[in-house]
């Protein structure tokens, strides 16, 4: 038995799930920071203006060996010639010292400090050369020393618990003396429900096939939400935000020692902006999803999904809505369901790019349903129904405005497809009665119990306004009738509350022998409802979907795209087609459909298609 157990772990995930995890995050820390930057422009080397310069002057020699005096005569040349080429030179030169000396970071941080002085002494007079300005490389050059001295300064910061804390003074090299003021939050957590802030620039996400960077001014980061961050909310495991650091350093008012300046870090959410004013001058805000999304991952999740599977009872603690940002009003949720032996991990790709369309990002959020694939698909659906239920009466007891929350979008993959399905069908006595055979439905149970009615008597959810259908078997898979698939069935333990429920309410509605029903009531589960002949689909296929919610069809063919047929290795089309879907493609792809970069590029085309028909 041991023997077919470890079969069973090898064939059931490859066959079924599509599901494994890819993405992970390698840490590169202090010394690969400076490269951060690398895939956008450059590699890191003074400009030609700037290395001429030096050369003019006699400079370019004495960088590393008199680095402060350097300093002192690009001060003394700018304040003579004030121009863009003379400013750039002083931050340009200011940061390359401030890499050299990471080894001592008391004396780095004044030159990185100097450095951010000019860069936006460099906004401020462009504000009268805007138009000749708007194709000048010594603007990227500006963004990048600024972005590099914010990055040291940070880190030298955070080290000294000195990054969420205000009113303390630092030197530049030019001997500016710099007070720091208390940051200001722009995220949609209070600062306290933030347990670490980390440089998304110390990590290199893998395994994504979407970069979701964008080059900008100002400093990536990755905020560590608590625990606890919002109340009665549950988070997806190891859930952040994505945020951009940026500094305001103030010109000396007048009457005031022109040394003294004044400082400001501001800690932005990257989903909410898109560019910011410096010195009154609209700056595109750096931003990078890709690693904070990779961040999430980095630690394997509490259960594996053959435990998820198979010891139901064990896992049931994490089963759920999950949120993958905090709340939002002016956001339509996105929700995710999850297939076989899955969870929400799988939804990465998918989440990484579309993220990256500022339209998307600012008009929809994703959140999770996850549950054990182990249980029967209309447990799972309504458990899906009461955790959107609740979620709706916890937002309105809040006082939200529920617009857009009754605007949303399901997502499903495989078995999180027939769950879904069953969010926008009908279920009634008569329909039951008419599938099951009215004499038996009537006779057999008392169809008036609550927990039968939660389970089989339903309508849509009202907040539900379209769903997207990817790799779903709606007529199963010849798959779960393998000899493994039902062993694996068999192995599923499926708790004793959910058993004497299958048997008090489910089984007296199927036309079996006593025997017969004591022997599959313990196997009436996830995989054994994936059977063409079984009763779950002969049910669900019977419900009527709601003719006014739009659903579509994502479908894989491993041998070609475009083409109505085939099958992905699990699920043929002609068990994922549905006559009435209000748009249908079939990409090249196996199972984990909803990784390949086509399928994600209809979800997009779809989601601004819902945004599109909102308006009018």
């Amino acid at each position: 038995m041991r023997k077919v157990f470890f079969a069973l772990l090898l064939i059931m995930p490859v066959l079924f799930s599509g599901c494994s995890p890819e993405v992970y995050l390698e840490m590169i820390g202090p010394d690969g920071r400076e490269h951060y930057e690398d895939s956008f422009i450059s590699d890191g080397a003074l400009s030609a203006d700037t290395v001429n310069l030096l050369g003019n002057h006699l400079l370019k020699p004495k960088m590393f060996e008199s680095p402060e005096q350097v300093i002192h005569d690009l001060e003394l040349l700018c304040k003579e010639d004030l121009s863009p080429k003379t400013i750039i030179a002083v931050a340009e030169t200011s940061q390359m010292i401030a890499n050299s000396m990471r080894h001592d970071p008391e004396k780095a941080i004044s030159y990185n400090l100097t450095t951010l002085i000019y860069t936006q002494k460099y906004f401020q007079f462009a504000i009268s050369h805007q138009s000749s300005m708007l194709f000048d490389p010594e603007v990227i050059i500006a963004v990048k020393c600024y972005n590099s001295a914010l990055t040291d300064l940070f880190s030298y910061l955070c080290e000294r618990k000195l990054h969420t804390a205000g009113t303390f003074e630092l030197t530049a090299a030019g001997g500016q003396i710099i007070n720091f003021t208390l940051p200001k939050f722009s995220l949609p957590v209070t600062p306290d429900k933030i347990e670490d802030i980390k440089l998304c620039a110390d990590y290199r996400p893998k395994g994504l096939t979407h970069d979701s960077r964008r080059f900008g001014i100002g400093v990536p980061l990755i905020c560590d939400l608590a625990d606890n961050a919002v109340p009665e909310t549950t988070f997806a495991e190891g859930q952040v935000i994505p945020a951009t650091l940026c500094i305001r350093i103030t010109v000396p008012e007048e009457n005031s020692p022109p040394e003294r300046r004044h400082a400001q870090l501001f800690y932005i959410d990257s989903r909410s902006l898109d560019e910011v004013m410096v010195n009154k001058i609209t700056i595109p805000l750096a931003q990078d999803f890709s690693t904070p999304l990779a961040y999430m991952v980095k630690d394997p999740p509490p259960f594996d999904f053959i435990q998820r599977t198979f010891q139901i009872e064990l896992t049931q603690q994490y089963e759920g809505l999950y949120h993958l940002e905090p709340h939002n009003d002016d956001r339509i949720p996105v929700v995710l369901v999850h297939g076989l032996m899955s969870d929400i991990r799988t939804w990465l790709q998918l989440i990484n790019t579309l993220q990256s369309d500022p339209e998307l990002r600012r008009h929809y959020r994703f959140m999770g349903f996850s549950y054990s694939s182990g249980n029967p698909i209309f447990v799972s659906a309504m458990q899906l129904r009461q955790a959107l239920a609740k979620e709706r009466e916890k937002l309105q007891k809040d006082g939200h405005d529920l617009e857009n929350f009754d605007r949303m979008i399901l997502i499903g993959h495989s078995m999180g497809g027939l769950v879904s399905r069953l969010m926008i069908s009908t279920s009634d006595d008569q329909i039951l009665a008419g599938i099951i055979g009215k004499e038996n439905y009537y006779n057999a149970i008392d169809h008036r119990n609550k927990e039968f009615r939660d389970l089989m008597i339903f309508s849509p959810v009202p907040s539900v306004k379209r769903v997207i259908f990817i790799a779903v078997p709606h007529r199963g898979s010849d798959l779960a009738k393998l000899w493994f698939a039902r062993i694996a069935s068999s192995m599923i333990k499926i708790p004793a509350s959910l058993i004497e429920f299958n048997r008090k309410l489910i089984f007296p509605l199927i036309d079996l022998s006593d025997e017969e029903k004591n022997s599959l009531v313990k196997k009436f589960n996830g995989i054994s409802n994936l059977s063409p002949d079984g009763t779950a689909l002969q049910l669900l296929n019977a419900m009527p979907i709601s003719q006014t919610i739009p659903y579509h069809s994502v479908i894989g063919n491993q041998e070609a795209r475009g083409i109505p047929g085939g099958s992905d290795g699990v699920v043929p089309y002609s068990s994922s087609h549905l006559d009435h879907a209000a748009s249908e493609i079939v990409v090249q792809s196996g199972h984990s459909v909803q990784q390949n970069p086509l399928a994600i590029q209809e979800i997009k085309r779809i989601l601004k298609k819902h945004l599109n028909e909102l308006e009018k």
